[in-house]
């Protein structure tokens, strides 16, 4: 099963680099402050629950990436399983949080450039960017459409060998730190390893930007169609770039916390936002008294946002190019160019980003957006596992996930809780749009007549499913929420209708599996 008009030029090393590099952009920069200011040093627990749930995913996607190797997958698997509607909002809130992605990764290269360019914003220490700043963003974010446009060769080792620099900065500018700078006290004094309790390290699961960052593993997913071998790189890049990664984001935490001066914690953890204005890796370099890391930490301020926002910008368009050859977007999406790139879905990404070069909208008020909605998007892919393992159990599967129906509990339930602790005030607005997407995909398939059925069957899973993960939201204890569910009663109702939701998703799905 293949995308025929596609150019499957990528090989093992490339497939890696993409989820590699969609992993290892902007988050490295600024989560762990984030996740401090949350967590206190219990943020190496965010980042090994983040690691965890991201590991679950990967292997559910392993075995769905090698045994369907097309582009977009996200918004192919759940068509297969689930039919129209369900791959509709599958892949409309997986792509809501792609087209995302290259923005931010553009905001962060302003973040650490603006000290040096003040021009780019509409004052110091403003988040808001100049007329000239929005000029220069707008251009950087063609720039990474324009790779994406020469092909998906020039995409696949341009991105190779962005993402070697990438792995090696990160690694070792921690290490440098522990050498010049660490101070073990740092994990125990200032109110204890935990000082805001596990609510704390929850929170910087979801919105100090742990799991956004994790959740780049996919990319590869959406470039399976253009894999030379996917039955073999799909599953290796998935559950080789979560575990490269996470090794890599746990040492970048540890120096982190061990390296911070004694005097940013006289106020306490969550007062360290002294340390966003020139980035947080910056103050500390300084701090050390290690002139060169400052300045290979602002060049890998521009390579790293830059490479990952270059591979979003190739995965978002796969995953447009994906809807229209579902028949749920218009046909133009699926053409190609000469090069084989679907060059309208590039240029839809590209103008819809613009948007979130808005004045109200910063790093850290999109990663949580981020972290809901592309958290609900990979919810789909253990119900659509454990479908597609049974109507049609003599498929290939050149990855065979052993105890399918366990992990893939455990992967629905976890991609669940990680969108609570999301909280209210982010999860109403996702709830909110995929609602609005939903009922405008039924009312134009009922207008325009589609000979393409609507599978409305679908619905006697998802509504309940986000209708439960709505109600325990607003009563919850998380972003906004009003306290009603206490800790503990919350994971106990959220497990128990994991189990029941996904259960129902299994009864007389309506499949459309591929022909060839």
């Amino acid at each position: 099963m293949s995308d025929t008009n596609l150019q499957r030029r990528l090989g093992l090393l490339p497939m890696l680099s993409i989820s590699v590099g969609a992993i290892i952009g902007s988050a490295w920069l600024f989560a762990p402050l984030f996740v401090a200011q949350f967590a206190g040093p219990a943020g190496i627990l965010s980042w090994v629950i983040a690691i965890s749930v991201a590991m679950l995913l990967a292997l559910v996607y392993a075995e769905l990436g090698a045994a369907f190797p097309v582009a977009g997958g996200l918004a192919r698997f759940s068509y297969f399983s689930h039919g129209n509607l369900a791959g509709f909002l599958a892949g409309f809130s997986c792509w809501l949080g792609y087209v995302a992605f290259a923005p931010i990764e553009v905001q962060a290269i302003i973040r650490y450039l603006a000290d040096d360019w003040p021009w780019l914003l509409v004052a110091q220490g403003s988040t808001s960017l100049s007329g000239l700043g929005f000029i220069f963003a707008s251009l950087l974010l063609l720039a990474m459409t324009a790779i994406n446009l020469l092909g998906v060769s020039w995409f696949g080792e341009t991105n190779k060998l962005i993402t070697i620099w990438k792995v090696i900065v990160p690694v070792t500018i921690p290490v440098v730190l522990i050498l010049h700078s660490f101070d073990g006290a740092n994990f125990t004094d200032h109110g204890g390893f935990m000082p805001s309790g596990i609510s704390g390290v929850f929170a910087a699961v979801s919105t100090g930007g742990a799991m956004a960052a994790m959740l780049g593993f996919r990319a590869a997913i959406e470039m399976a169609g253009e894999a030379r071998n996917p039955k073999r790189d799909v599953p290796l890049a998935l559950i080789g770039s979560v575990l490269i990664t996470g090794g890599i984001y746990l040492l970048i935490q540890i120096g982190f916390v061990g390296a911070l001066p004694t005097e940013s914690l006289a106020k306490g953890w969550s007062a360290l936002s002294s340390h966003v204005e020139s980035g947080p890796f910056v103050e500390l370099a300084a701090a050390a008294g290690v002139a060169w890391l400052i300045k290979l930490i602002f060049i890998d301020a521009v390579v790293s946002p830059a490479g990952c926002g270059l591979v979003f910008s190739g995965a978002s368009a796969r995953l447009v190019y994906a809807m229209a050859c579902n028949d749920q977007l218009p046909t133009a999406f699926k053409r190609l160019d000469r090069r084989g790139v679907p060059r309208w879905a590039l240029a839809i990404n590209f103008l819809v980003g613009l948007a979130f070069f808005a004045p109200s909208q910063t790093w850290q008020s999109i990663v949580g957006f981020i972290s809901s909605i592309q958290m609900i998007s990979l919810a789909f892919g253990p119900a659509s596992l454990l479908v597609l393992r049974r109507v049609a159990p003599n498929g290939p599967r050149p990855f065979r996930l052993p105890l399918a129906g366990p992990i893939s509990l455990l992967a629905f339930f976890a991609s669940n809780v990680i969108v609570y602790w999301c909280g209210w005030e982010t999860n109403r607005m996702c709830f909110g749009l995929l609602a609005v997407a939903g009922v405008g995909f039924i009312a134009v398939r009922k207008i325009s007549r589609s000979d393409e059925p609507l599978d409305l069957s679908g619905l006697r899973w998802l509504l309940p499913w986000l209708a439960v993960l709505t109600a325990v939201s607003w009563l919850g204890q998380f972003g906004g929420g009003t306290g009603t569910i206490p800790h503990g009663v919350d994971l106990a109702i959220l497990a128990v209708t994991s189990l029941i939701i996904l259960a129902v998703s299994q009864v007389d799905p309506t499949s459309r599996l591929p022909e060839d």
